[in-house]
């Protein structure tokens, strides 16, 4: 198959990632990738870095200029491409438009990343329900959004984002404390995301503050317009000596054996955060707040510890509870690694993703 991916810009967090590592499965699957987005979106630099072939279109915005630019190279290109993956509102949109100017319109897949409720009118209902040829979530909470709008269940489907387990898997905790410089002795909490507020990191610091044993230290991996608030908040719970802000990692995969838990206080709109399946795949025992799709991975107590959104008291609670039990470190860690292998592998999400694909050419073909 000839896979379209188009995107507005979807930011430097989890959705660039998951396309382009997804692009590259295909690839090696046998299949050819273009990615259409504005030069501006960071997906545009990453995917060209990662050897992609990606082709510079303005979707940022719904108007008649790109809405006719972008139409113009899908009737050039028409009859080599098979299907759309569309990531964005305003690259749908446009796709879905030119679309009903083309005379034999691409199939459509849209890829919800976010668990923001999409209003629920006539033109949004048109475009999900008809439209699109199929929905597919990152997460089974997202899915489900799509029932108040019409659409029915067997049109979509839940694809988490896919870990490479080649890259992300249980490691020596002492080689990595070596590695990433963190003191060998000590209790380490560790978070990897990008530092934007929902992220929820301000909870992480506040809940460690209360927490009066100094050998409980966190390490916060990533960058992002976060970072000034959160070093003022380190100083301001005087926590300079237990907090470390390492800054962005391009090697994410050898942090997380360092950590003794890993955790994702996120109250962000999202499906499963990378940072979660990531510590699963690194064997790491894992604290979660239930935002978007988590708990699809962290099932309480079996996989993990699942606790509300923002609720600085439950989070110290699950830090305490850890930290004074070995043993269920020992069995979430395990648990959590072996559902991760058998629900949310790369594998598992380009064989996923494969076939809603393929379906929906097929479906296109045989009308």
């Amino acid at each position: 198959m000839h896979i379209v991916h188009t995107e507005a810009d979807g930011g430097k967090g989890g959705q660039p990632l998951r396309i382009i590592n997804e692009s590259l499965g295909m690839i090696q699957r046998g299949h050819q990738v273009t990615i259409l987005c504005p030069e501006t979106a960071p997906l545009h630099q990453l995917a060209q870095s990662a050897g992609l072939n990606v082709v510079t279109m303005p979707l940022r915005r719904k108007n008649v200029g790109n809405l006719l630019q972008l139409r113009r190279w899908l009737r050039d290109n028409r009859d080599s491409i098979d299907v759309i993956n569309s990531h964005n509102s305003a690259d749908t949109w446009l796709v879905a438009l030119a679309n009903l100017f083309l005379s034999r319109p691409v199939p459509l897949v849209r890829t919800r990343h976010a668990s923001g409720v999409p209003r629920n009118n006539w033109t949004t209902r048109w475009l999900f329900r008809k439209a699109c040829k199929h929905i597919v979530s990152t997460g089974e909470a997202l899915r489900l959004q799509m029932v108040a709008l019409g659409v029915p269940l067997e049109n979509t489907t839940s694809v988490p984002s896919g870990v490479d387990t080649s890259r992300f898997h249980p490691g020596d905790k002492e080689a990595a404390r070596n590695h990433c410089d963190l003191r060998q002795g000590d209790f380490w909490l560790g978070v990897v995301s990008h530092l934007r507020p929902n992220k929820g990191h301000s909870v992480l610091i506040n809940a460690l503050a209360q927490i009066d044993i100094p050998e409980i230290k966190l390490a916060i991996v990533g960058d992002g317009p976060h970072r000034e608030a959160l070093e003022s908040e380190v100083i301001q719970q005087n926590l300079l000596t237990r907090v470390v802000l390492a800054g962005h990692r391009a090697d994410p995969e050898r942090w997380f054996p360092a950590f003794d838990v890993a955790i994702s206080p996120s109250h962000d709109m999202e499906g499963v955060p990378q940072g979660v399946l990531q510590s699963l795949a690194s064997a790491v025992a894992t604290i979660a707040t239930d935002a978007g799709g988590t708990a699809d991975a962290i099932i309480d107590r079996q996989t993990g510890l699942l606790i509300g959104q923002r609720d600085v008291d439950a989070l110290r609670e699950a830090i305490l509870t850890l930290y004074h039990d070995e043993a269920l470190r020992r069995q979430l860690a395990s648990q959590g690694n072996e559902y991760l292998n058998s629900h949310f592998t790369r594998e598992c999400m380009l064989t996923a993703m494969e076939k809603v694909f393929s379906d929906a050419a097929q479906l296109s073909n045989s009308r």
